[in-house]
């Protein structure tokens, strides 16, 4: 079986009331604090990790193995390159966005200097085991006829392997697993917004942090747009049109990253790009794929991600200037 013989694969898509239910959840917890969501997050991590490893053991034991191999073969190259295998990336793309989140939190972090690199290096080794692992359980134990343009795959793979009860078994672990992965997603935002309305008088309030020292306008503020996509779009849709601005949004960074060391070399950097410059180069070059498809296939989506980035820099722009001639105006006095 070539790579490209199946949709990259998405756990599964949940229930619209399940999903604004699993938001608003998220958001009441993270109100409490930052020491209770902390506590929530982990045991929401473990668990999914746990039922994921449960699921792959019963998987390779009790699954029925089907005739395919997992080698690569010469045809494949022709299926990396297409366009649905872009598309597909964008959803394996999804599954890793993660991978970067301890840079958002960097000041809730002690010794940032040796947890950062630490968590970042670790966090990424475990879900691509997780993620490969999962991958191969769903093709080792389903036809791939079952599996093809499906999104619930798991769901899918575990009615195979265990019949339809174990199906809805799997299907309520997965929303398990939901909770941790949007915990995890809902409490960056709302920190990013925190530092624009420290840098950013006009967007002051969102700066501000509750006694227990959750930024609470931010959550309240990322909740009302959470509910407000699930209500009007699609899960899949959803999913698109952030990871599409996630996109862009790598992809800026990074090539800001090239653009800095050649313009300012002598800044200090108490982080470095591991295998400068080359891993900046394969990430940009692999991300403006991505993008480039998204952009034919998924115009609308796309268009509304560039959008949402254009909007953010002028925001940023105009007051920013606004800030900066308050300064000039408060010198001259």
């Amino acid at each position: 079986m070539g790579v490209g013989d199946a949709k990259s694969v998405l756990p599964g898509a949940p229930p619209l009331a399940l999903a604004i239910g699993i938001v608003w959840l998220v958001s009441l917890v993270q109100l409490s604090g930052v020491k209770h969501s902390s506590t929530f997050q982990l045991i929401s991590t473990i668990l999914k990790v746990v039922l994921i490893i449960a699921f792959l053991v019963a998987g390779f034991v009790v699954g029925t193995p089907q005739p395919l191999t997992f080698a690569p073969q010469a045809s494949d190259f022709a299926h990396i390159v297409s366009a649905p295998f872009a598309i597909g990336l964008v959803f394996v793309m999804y599954s890793f966005s993660g991978w970067n989140a301890a840079t958002y939190i960097i000041g809730e972090m002690r010794t940032p200097q040796q947890n950062l690199p630490r968590a970042l290096l670790s966090g990424t080794l475990i879900v691509l085991v997780l993620y490969v692992a999962l991958n191969a359980v769903f093709l080792h134990t389903t036809p791939i006829d079952k599996l093809s343009g499906q999104l619930d795959v798991a769901r899918i793979a575990g009615s195979t392997i265990f019949g339809d009860i174990g199906g809805r078994i799997v299907g309520a672990m997965i929303c398990i697993g939901l909770i941790s992965s949007i915990s995890a997603m809902m409490w960056i935002g709302p920190r990013v917004m925190m530092t624009m309305g420290e840098d950013i008088p006009a967007l002051g309030v969102f700066s501000r942090k509750s006694t227990r020292g959750a930024p609470a306008y931010a959550i309240l503020f990322q909740l009302a747009v959470a509910s407000l996509m699930l209500f009007t779009r699609s899960f899949e849709a959803v999913l698109d049109f952030i990871q599409s601005a996630l996109l862009f949004c790598s992809f800026a960074t990074v090539l800001g990253v090239i653009k800095l060391r050649i313009t300012q070399p002598e800044l200090p950097r108490p982080y470095r790009a591991w295998g400068y410059p080359v891993t900046p180069v394969v990430f940009l070059l692999v991300t403006g794929f991505m993008m480039y498809y998204l952009l034919t296939e998924r115009p609308l989506q796309s268009s509304l991600g560039i959008l949402i980035m254009i909007s953010g820099l002028l925001i940023y722009a105009v007051f920013r200037k606004r800030t900066d001639r308050g300064s000039a105006s408060a010198d001259r006095e």
